[in-house]
């Protein structure tokens, strides 16, 4: 017999019966399926540890961004106690020189109308004697002195003070312009947040089924919550801190009161709250960066669909307090505070939240609206 066919002798003498070859094949299926799941799970695992790696700098830019906010805010906290009391000290001051003022007159007043120049030359006639005369002119020097010279320098200090409010109202100025930059700066750090946070989501939403269920994905998930508690807390304590509420002009203090009562859940404090933080009641008017004007700081779009003529001058302008503030509250209005059936702590929120989309801005303006009370008394 040849090698050749031994060799085929051995292979028909050893063939394996059908019962066999199926086991064979079932073995052979399930090695293949198995390492084709473990293929696709360390693909799973790749793509989970790649969107794990991703979120964690998103993570790392939202933190970033979110210290910002929170300095932003104790920054803005800042500037309106400097405001306050720059504005404050000047009103006082220019209060005093006007006193001091109006007491050197009447007192000028009193002098002539009790003979002046003449009734003091009176009296020196009068004199018995030259000591007598020396005396009375001694006397009337003194009366004169003290009358209208205590006065002048009441006057001239009163003036020097009033001077330095002066310099301080120029400050408050500059406080105001602070308030208006540190606005801007915190919209532009609470989108950076913002966005970073979506695509931080949008990473972990575009994993397939297996992948989210991955150790790494987990982990991600973790992280992004655990750096959103944290920004939660420093932005709770940063508006947690006292906010000084600042003077309020007699004509806004007028049109807040009259527009306060639009609908069933407005409060004109409220409406006040939003002034202040939006432009510290007309002392910046815009437009910020983003392009929102007047008083009430609105978008073109958002005025042109709420605005009011609220002076009832025939004319919707957003530079105009009046219409400003009526329209801001029809839009807060409109926003949810008119629904009598929500609670009223929600309804406030809300209806701030759809005046400026930012938690860190409707905690703002509540501590606003508290600090304008408490200053009521």
């Amino acid at each position: 017999m040849t090698k050749l066919s031994a060799v085929r002798f051995k292979i028909l003498a050893f063939s394996p019966d059908p019962a066999t070859v199926k086991r064979w094949a079932a073995a052979g299926l399930t090695m293949f399926l198995w390492a084709a799941l473990s293929a696709a799970g360390t693909t799973e695992e790749a793509a989970a540890e790649r969107a794990r790696d991703r979120v964690k700098q998103l993570a790392a830019d939202y933190t970033e961004a979110e210290n910002a906010v929170a300095q932003g805010i104790s920054r803005l906290a800042e500037a309106y106690e400097l405001a306050d009391a720059a504005s404050l000290t000047a009103d006082d001051m220019a209060a005093q020189r006007d006193a001091a003022a109006a007491k050197r007159s009447r007192d000028v007043r009193a002098v002539y109308a009790s003979g002046g120049p003449a009734g003091l030359t009176a009296t020196l006639l009068a004199a018995q004697t030259p000591i007598d005369l020396l005396w009375r002119k001694s006397t009337n020097t003194q009366l004169m002195k003290g009358i209208l010279g205590v006065d002048h320098l009441a006057l001239r200090s009163a003036q020097a003070e009033s001077r330095l409010a002066a310099r301080n109202a120029a400050d408050a100025e500059r406080a105001a312009d602070q308030q208006a930059e540190t606005m801007s700066e915190l919209q532009a750090q609470a989108g950076k947040a913002e966005t970073a946070l979506e695509e931080a989501r949008r990473t972990l939403r575009r994993l397939d089924r297996k992948a989210q269920q991955a150790k790494a994905a987990d982990e991600a998930r973790r992280e992004l919550a655990r750096v959103q508690r944290v920004a939660d807390a420093k932005r709770r304590n940063a508006t947690s801190k006292v906010v000084t509420a600042l003077g309020i002009p007699a004509d806004f203090e007028k049109a807040y009161r009259a527009a306060g009562s639009r609908c069933v859940g407005l409060r004109w404090t409220l409406l006040a709250a939003v002034g202040q933080v939006e432009s510290g009641h007309g002392r910046n008017v815009g437009p910020s960066s983003a392009g929102a004007k007047g008083p009430m700081q609105f978008m073109a779009p958002t005025f042109a669909a709420y605005g009011v003529d609220g002076d009832g001058d025939g004319v919707i302008d957003v530079w105009d307090p009046e219409d400003a503030i009526f329209s801001a509250a029809r839009y807060l209005c409109a926003s949810g505070l008119d629904d009598a059936k929500q609670d009223s702590a929600a309804r406030d929120r809300d209806a701030l939240f759809a005046y400026n989309r930012a938690d860190w801005y409707v905690d703002l303006v509540l501590s606003a609206e508290q600090a304008i009370l408490s200053k009521m008394g």
